[in-house]
């Protein structure tokens, strides 16, 4: 559907568009449907679909990410000739772009990868586009992507050249990184207000508010499409459409508890790790996933036992004073693991040498993307700015400033009044903690116990040089 749906797109911009599957019968189908566009052809063949198109050919590649996409670009190099460009647009690892340029460069053809997020609505009304290669390729179809792409609100298009080898893809795999977390302080947010004794009907009512609530001096703080689906997800009611009964009940309640993933949030975080860059809330949002697919192990162990909790009753007024503490740990959380996001692709872009411009990157993630939002403006605005921002969370000082304490007292509410599992929450709230603290007593502990018991050595504060300290044996 997203292939077809993008190439509807580009179809509406006037642009002639030729379409091919490897299931013929499917693009037969597609044509049908779509009948009455006069600008869309379909091939039975790849290499009559590959001669219907002007030289230099350019094909966008939109099927599963891993050996179909490989096998489909190894097709298409067979047919086509020197100087087309293939585009690889599925969520592929940045490395991975990087290799299949150098091999489809060796004969003469050139490549791009461009990761594309807004999922099927997106594509058809105008996604964002992540393009990452050589420049010359990207100036060959930029008029095409440009037109299809989504527009912010100041009118400049969703997509721009993010720099060389694999950086569109290194891009895609932080956007859904950011994306799994934020989707979890969501989940979270939910459980924290289920775990509160709100009613769904109430939780529907609080954040529909929270779409246009002023935080700080920002006004709509948390607008934004994460926050837009989790209304509805909170507000939806189970029907024989999504396979149970038309009976006015809650769907969330009868949902399974398990979150698949597809590997981008997994290889970015592996990526953090390797390259020295502390990202725990991406990397708790990983862990979430992975804990719920444990299902047969969660339901034995809690046969076993189930830590004990309260279940206070509260006031009105106490519950609103709650969810202003509620409020802003999510829109502290978010900020955190938007400043983690952004840490990741800087470090890499040194390591890499992408050539990154990453105001022009975030102003691409402002409409049309999962990752849509109010935030995103200030946080493009920032960085502008100042590229050398030392972190995205300095940009949000004075909220931080006036608000980390309602996130202390939320957190200590939650995990003393209810059994609410809060990861990526709880784990944005440290990060915070340890990246604004001038000194980390524990990591001076640490410091010590390994040079107890390997000879480590340690650093001192009050002078230069490695030291080791004399300690008595303990084994």
């Amino acid at each position: 559907v997203m292939g077809s749906n993008l190439a509807l797109n580009i179809a509406d911009k006037g642009f002639e568009v030729a379409v091919f599957n490897r299931t013929y019968a499917k693009t037969e189908d597609f044509l049908a449907k779509n009948s009455g566009y006069k600008n869309l052809k379909g091939f039975e063949t790849m290499a009559d679909f590959v001669g219907a198109l002007k030289k230099p050919r350019k094909v966008l590649v939109l099927v599963q990410a891993g050996a179909p996409t490989d096998s489909t670009i190894a097709q298409l190099a067979e047919v086509m000739e020197p100087e087309d460009i293939i585009v690889d647009t599925g969520n592929a690892h940045f490395r991975d772009q990087t290799k299949r340029a150098e091999e489809l460069e060796k004969k003469g053809l050139r490549f791009l990868g461009m990761g594309i997020s807004g999922g099927e609505e997106g594509a058809r009304k105008g996604p964002a586009f992540f393009p990452g290669g050589t420049l010359s390729v990207w100036e060959d179809i930029r008029h095409i992507i440009e037109a299809a792409s989504a527009k912010a609100e100041d009118g400049r298009p969703c997509a721009t050249m993010n720099g060389k080898g694999g950086a569109g893809s290194c891009v895609k795999m932080y956007h859904n990184a950011g994306e799994y977390a934020i989707l979890q302080i969501w989940g979270e947010v939910h459980a924290i207000l289920q775990g509160w004794g709100v009613p769904r009907e109430e939780q529907g009512r609080l954040l529909e508010e929270w779409k246009t609530k002023q935080g700080g001096e920002h006004p709509n703080f948390l607008s934004s499409y994460m926050l837009d689906i989790t209304v509805e997800v909170v507000k939806a009611s189970d029907t024989a459409d999504a396979g149970g009964a038309d009976d006015g009940s809650a769907l969330i309640a009868k949902t399974m508890d398990m979150i698949g993933s597809k590997g981008t949030g997994l290889w970015s975080v592996q990526e953090a790790l390797g390259a020295g860059v502390p990202a725990p809330s991406l990397a708790e949002a990983v862990l979430a996933r992975q804990m719920s697919m444990c299902r047969p192990e969660r339901l034995a162990n809690s046969k076993v036992f189930q830590p004990k909790a309260d279940s206070p009753k509260y006031s009105p007024e106490e519950l609103k004073e709650m969810s202003e503490d509620l409020f802003w740990s999510a829109a502290l959380s978010i900020i955190a693991s938007y400043a983690q996001m952004f840490q990741c692709l800087r470090e890499l872009d040194r390591q890499f040498d992408f050539g990154l411009n990453l105001p022009a990157t975030i102003a691409t993630f402002r409409a049309g993307c999962i990752l849509q939002g109010y935030l995103l403006s200030p946080m493009t605005k920032a960085f502008e700015k100042d590229p050398n921002l030392p972190s995205l969370m300095n940009a949000f000082e004075k909220e931080l400033g006036e608000n980390f304490g309602r996130f202390k007292r939320c957190m200590a509410n939650v995990l003393s009044k209810t059994n609410t599992a809060v990861p990526v929450m709880a784990a944005s709230m440290n990060y915070i903690l340890t990246m604004h603290s001038e000194n980390v007593p524990s990591a001076q502990c640490v410091a010590l116990q390994r040079d107890v018991f390997g000879r480590h050595g340690f650093k001192r504060l009050d002078k230069e040089g490695a030291f080791n300290a004399q300690w008595k044996e303990l084994q």
